[in-house]
């Protein structure tokens, strides 16, 4: 009895186990939906918590003086640059807000 048991819960386990990986999961977002303004704004996020890592990094003694001054510069100019996309994304969705209201 226990021959014929023990193979079905063994089967069973693994079904249970693998049904996550087996069924096509159905995204919240996909990416074609996304809109150039979300992207923006989490590039935005992104580009300002690797500022926030590379200053405790520096402040632990990771990075050297010259490393430090390098990359906070590169990631200061990536910054300007996609906030300023934000900010023009923003803008032109609050022209086209305002032309559907009219």
């Amino acid at each position: 009895m226990a021959l014929l048991i023990a193979p079905i819960l063994f089967i069973g386990a693994v079904l249970y186990i693998a049904y996550p990986l087996l069924r096509e999961e159905k995204k919240s977002a996909p990416e074609d939906e996304v809109t150039e303004q979300e992207k923006a704004l989490r590039e935005k996020e992104d580009i300002i918590e690797s500022l926030k890592d590379i200053d405790m990094d520096f402040r632990m003694g990771k990075l050297s003086t010259q490393d430090y001054q390098s990359l906070k510069l590169d990631f200061e100019q990536r910054a300007v640059g996609i906030f300023q996309r934000v900010q023009s994304l923003q803008a032109e969705s609050g022209k086209i807000g305002k032309k559907k209201r009219s």
